[in-house]
């Protein structure tokens, strides 16, 4: 107490006769109590949650019918207590295969309407071959007009889109019912039409727009199904059961789905991509027992290998030398396709041609590819009378067709290869040369195509023509101690199959959906060593034919770090970042705002910092939260309240912020019950008051104080003189009272053309000197939201690991500080650019980024921002950003 006392103010020592100050907040409280109070609330708020939505569900009940809650009671007594995952995926396994049945179907049609045509109607070579063209041509024509009217959107494959849609960046357009529809019919047309085009990626498209209205219509009772993460969980299964109805391959699905989709596949998603790709490929064979009257579930592409010795371990060395030829085939179609986009869309000739008109280049091409196909022409060169599937089926064909010992269902099979002209090797070559190049050419057309199937005929004709050759050099076979293998050219052709798509696609879980098409694994080891090496050449030289289409249109994706690349460990953030930034400061004004608003309309975010010199930063602040801090400074309501009083005045100097507002209405005939004699006096008053050379009238409106944008008070008043000066209050005439006097009001009205006068604002100049006043100001950022912790990284941050942050959290820009002072900027555009040089082996380093100076100036009052010219890639640090991104 002396120790207090001695060191206290003498008017503040302790007295005891006073009872101690009692503190604010009871800080005995122990750890447990204050964890049960904030468990309790907890609790409360979820219980509060609870009854909110059982309120709305009552209130839902209300506007809907008697069989709808019946049905969603039932759901929630059964399938709800299940689990809705499981009721959904299998509903879009359904789904999906009935859709895939019914496209097989049509193809199945098209080609024997053609062949009808083609056989029996025409008999002269010219009406052959108009026979053989006029269904294909239409069908394109037909699809081409669908597409454009209907759903722009549904053209090519879908699979960019969905990828772009699964990194986080959700691309609604893409996924509507209109698109569904396309996709399904357009894609019966392509394939029926007889394009070497595929049906997998249209078919992943459609199972992801399902699975996407089934989610919304499950929302409505459980709204966990309305959000972005759901739906991009349910997209990942959806990818699956699209293939697995495409190829009945519901492992490869799920495998292809993991794959292609992300950089980093949940793991929860596993189980819902197996489930639904099951219930998909099993309705999809079921069908085909049930309806084409097949004797059981089989394979697509059956076949019957040697199972004892199926292969020499020599032979290995032939596959690996398949599978570097296949990835040399698969980065030249990637690559000529590339040209050939690019040359097209900056071709003057065939710019001027889609220009005039959209039908004239896709009847071009379909002319052509038909023309390539007809059977007395090209087409003798490649069978082109049989379908896709059997083309297939006779490539992996289980015995040698250069034997000379052959059955008749082998001769009748290879009589499709062979001509009078040519042998089985020239025919290989001419398809080959022919998927090629079609492929090419009819996925440049605007309708639903897929690219994996045609890949897959020309990887299958490759390997034939391998094997062949491997037989007629070991027609023996190929003895490794003692034991002789028989050479079997359709292993080689399967094993190219997987190994030319799997360089097309950058994918190895081809080999998973090459098993299952094929129901063997007998050679399973020469198709993963021929398919790793084509993986390996095609990741080097090219990229996935996906990608190549995301590069093509500017989508926000990132491209795949090549693991070869030693390069790209000594890149770090200082090295790419983008250092000229446009940001917010403390004590900026509203004109330094405006300005900033309007230089750069395309920037979404912007950093704010404390200061121009310390550049600390504290925050980032939307754009259109930026847009309603200067409306609320300089808008109309906040200039209306600047009114000195209700009423304007009325001189002719101030009506020169007043229009006029022309308005014409048709007299409406008024029924009254009053005597003859008024309506005789009401003629006579009209005579009088309303003479020829009275023939429009003026009105005024007046705005108070109170007044909101949106309402205007109308104050109406009826001079009845001759031309009078405008805006006069009182008419001199007399007033007359009587019981028509509203009517004739409302007639008059009606009948005439009224020119409104409506005092809008302030005048001209008083409006620019207030507005002048109001920017000076400085702003006021408490009244907006801002993120107070957007993504940041730091100098030395590597290559690879913000590489990996993007990927996984799906952002699309990212700060870089140091010790808190905001020095760059990173966005897609900037780390794509870094990954690209990174890959090719030109790693981008610090010294050879020219130094960037900061905007605005240290002056904080006026800052000179800088204008830079956007650029033709929408994808920049922060442009193109969702709205979600753009939320705090």
């Amino acid at each position: 107490m002396s120790f207090r006392q001695n060191n206290l103010p003498v008017g503040q020592l302790y007295d005891s006769r006073y009872s101690p100050v009692q503190a604010r907040y009871n800080y005995t409280k122990s750890i447990e109590k204050i964890h049960s109070q904030l468990k309790r609330k907890k609790l409360e708020e979820i219980k509060k949650i609870k009854e909110e939505e059982k309120k709305r569900q009552k209130e839902l009940e209300i506007y809907q019918g008697k069989y709808t809650r019946l049905f969603w009671r039932i759901w929630s007594l059964t399938f709800a207590k299940m689990g809705e995952d499981w009721v959904l995926l299998a509903i879009l396994g359904i789904f999906v295969a009935i859709i895939s049945y019914t496209i097989d179907k049509g193809i199945l049609m098209c080609g024997n309407c053609q062949k009808w045509l083609y056989g029996e109607l025409a008999h002269g070579l010219f009406s052959k071959w108009v026979a053989w063209i006029c269904l294909p041509f239409c069908l394109v024509m037909w699809d081409v007009g669908l597409t454009h009217l209907v759903a722009p959107q549904a053209a090519g494959s879908g699979i960019p889109q969905l990828k772009t849609s699964l990194r986080g960046v959700f691309m609604k357009e893409v996924l509507t019912f209109k698109v569904l529809l396309v996709k399904w019919v357009g894609l019966t047309a392509t394939i029926g039409s007889g394009m070497p085009l595929g049906k997998e990626g249209p078919l992943i498209h459609m199972s992801s727009i399902i699975v996407t209205k089934l989610s919304k219509a499950i929302s409505s009772f459980n709204t966990v199904y309305g959000n972005e993460s759901k739906k991009i969980e349910m997209l990942g299964a959806a990818w699956a059961v699209g293939v697995a109805c495409t190829f009945n391959a519901p492992i490869g699905g799920v495998l292809f789905s993991v794959e292609i989709t992300t950089a980093y596949f949940a793991v929860r998603n596993y189980w819902r991509g197996f489930f639904a790709a099951v219930w998909g490929a099993t309705t999809y064979r079921l069908l085909l027992v049930w309806i084409d009257g097949a004797k059981t579930i089989t394979a697509v592409f059956s076949t019957s290998y040697f199972i004892d010795f199926p292969y020499d371990p020599w032979e290995l060395i032939s596959y690996a030398i398949l599978g570097l030829i296949c990835g040399l085939g698969g980065s030249l179609y990637v690559w000529c396709k590339q040209h050939y986009d690019a040359w097209a869309n900056t071709n003057r000739i065939i710019m001027k041609i889609k220009k005039t008109s959209r039908f004239i280049y896709p009847g071009f091409i379909i002319l052509v590819i038909s023309t390539a196909t007809w059977p007395n022409g090209l087409g003798q060169f490649m069978a082109s009378e049989l379908p896709a599937g059997p083309q297939v089926i006779s490539l992996f064909s289980n015995f040698t067709w250069t034997k000379d010992n052959l059955t008749i269902v082998q001769s009748n099979l290879i009589s499709n290869w062979t001509t009078h002209w040519t042998g089985i090797y020239e025919n290989l070559v001419i398809f080959i040369a022919y998927q090629f190049i079609a492929s090419i050419l009819a996925s440049s057309l605007p309708i639903p195509h897929g690219v994996f199937i045609p890949n897959f005929r020309a990887g299958a004709a490759l390997g034939r023509i391998v094997g062949e050759l491997m037989y007629s050099w070991f027609p023996q076979g190929v003895g490794y101690a003692g034991r002789m293998a028989q050479i079997v050219p359709g292993a080689y052709a399967a094993v190219g199959a997987a190994a030319w798509t799997g360089a097309v696609t950058h994918t190895m879980s081809v080999c998973v959906i090459l098993f299952e098409m094929t129901s063997s694994i007998t050679y399973i080891i020469p198709v993963l060593i021929a398919v790793l090496i084509a993986n390996g050449v095609a990741r080097i030289l090219t990229p996935s034919i996906y990608d190549l289409v995301i590069r093509s249109k500017k989508l926000p994706y990132l491209p795949d770090l090549l693991p070869n690349t030693s390069g790209l460990y000594g890149v770090y953030v200082e090295d790419f970042m983008k250092t000229d930034i446009r940001f917010l400061y403390v004590s900026m004004s509203y004109r330094n705002l405006k300005e900033l608003l309007i230089a750069y309309k395309k920037i979404n975010v912007f950093p704010l910092v404390d200061h121009t010199q310390t550049m600390t930063l504290l925050g980032s602040v939307p754009r259109h939260e930026l847009i309603l801090l200067l409306d609320h400074q300089i808008g109309t309501y906040q200039r209306r309240q600047y009114l000195p009083s209700p009423r304007m005045d009325r001189s002719v100097d101030s009506l020169e912020n007043v229009e006029f507002i022309h308005s014409r209405k048709k007299s409406v005939p008024l029924i009254d019950d009053s005597s003859d004699s008024d309506k005789e006096d009401d003629k006579n008053e009209e005579k009088t008051d309303f003479n020829p050379q009275m023939t429009e009238m003026k009105e005024f409106k007046v705005e108070t104080v109170k007044e909101t944008k949106e309402e205007i008070m109308k104050k109406w008043t009826t001079p009845k003189r001759k031309p009078l000066p405008p805006l006069m209050p009182k008419s001199p005439l007399p007033e007359r009272k009587s019981p028509l006097e509203s009517k004739r009001t409302a007639l008059s009205l009606s009948s005439l053309e009224v020119p409104s006068l409506r005092v809008c604002d302030l005048p001209a100049q008083e409006q620019i000197a207030w507005e002048e006043e109001q920017l000076k100001q400085a702003v006021d950022f408490t009244a907006c939201r801002i993120d107070p912790a957007p993504f940041q990284l730091v100098e030395r941050t590597s290559l690879l690991k913000v590489h990996s942050l993007f990927s996984l959290l799906a952002i699309n820009f990212a700060y870089v500080t140091s010790i808190g002072k905001l020095v760059g900027v990173v966005g897609l555009k900037e780390l794509r650019q870094a990954i690209e040089d990174a890959n090719s082996g030109n790693p981008p380093k610090m010294e050879e980024k020219e130094p960037a100076s900061l905007s605005p100036p240290p002056t904080p009052r006026t800052p000179t921002i800088s204008v830079v010219p956007p650029t033709q890639d929408p994808i920049t640090h922060t442009e193109n950003i969702e709205n979600k991104d753009s939320k705090v």
